[in-house]
């Protein structure tokens, strides 16, 4: 009997432990999600990375100031983008516990991904190329994949998925670019309409113009650039 006695009190006082400690925990991680700064975490490609900004800022950067000019409050950005990067390493970031992490407390998670799985390199332009619908549903279904994703890691953030754009205009297949880009905005924003808190941000007519892309490279956007698919994601946040 003296036993099993002992045998309830350890059980008893390790669950208030235990109880306290998970207390603890939930009070300390309210805390940071209550300090009243916007927490945002920017994920994807190049676009997200910020290539080709003459001034460095990246579309990380000009968010930060939009954000911040707007909700009057301290801003923190994670970038998180990767060069070349595809529907593929965003899933693989999501395996990264301080990945997982920035996302489970950011209020606003911003990706740009697709349009290297589409036009990434000579197989995909090729597919992408000859036969565009096959290319372009194989990818919105794994971006919609990713996005699940981050909504199961964060329930509550709001998603901005930023659409494609066509770096290529003045080229002989610009126009047809212009069609599939309109395409592919089109739908996904059809196949993300029922996620809740989750936003398709078009950002092609905003890059239409020859000096909002790149003095870099001509490819990315520009400082201008950027700095106009900030403001549009900031007037909706």
């Amino acid at each position: 009997m003296r036993r099993l006695m002992t045998a309830l009190l350890f059980l008893i006082v390790t669950g208030a432990v235990a109880l306290l400690l998970g207390t603890r925990r939930e009070v300390a991680t309210a805390l940071v999600m209550n300090d009243a700064v916007t927490r945002v975490v920017v994920l994807g490609d190049s676009v997200a990375r910020g290539a080709g900004d003459e001034k460095g800022l990246g579309l990380p950067g000009w968010l930060n100031h939009d954000l911040r000019a707007k909700a009057a409050r301290p801003a923190s950005i994670l970038n998180l983008g990767i060069n070349g990067g595809r529907t593929l390493n965003v899933a693989r970031l999501f395996q990264e516990p301080r990945a997982r992490h920035s996302i489970a407390q950011a209020d606003l998670v911003v990706m740009s991904i697709g349009g290297n799985d589409l036009y990434g390199d000579s197989l995909a332009r090729l597919l992408t190329n000859f036969w565009p619908w096959y290319q372009r549903e194989r990818t919105i279904s794994k971006v919609e994949s990713l996005v699940a994703q981050v909504r199961q890691i964060n329930p509550r953030a709001r998603i901005y998925i930023l659409g494609l754009y066509n770096p290529y205009q003045a080229s002989r297949v610009g126009q047809w670019i212009d069609v599939q880009v309109n395409l592919w905005d089109g739908a996904l924003i059809q196949r993300l309409s029922e996620m809740r808190g989750v936003t398709v941000i078009r950002i092609a007519d905003v890059l239409a113009r020859a000096d909002r892309l790149s003095p870099i490279d001509h490819f990315h956007p520009g400082t201008l650039g950027y700095a106009a698919i900030a403001r549009r994601i900031a007037d909706t946040f």
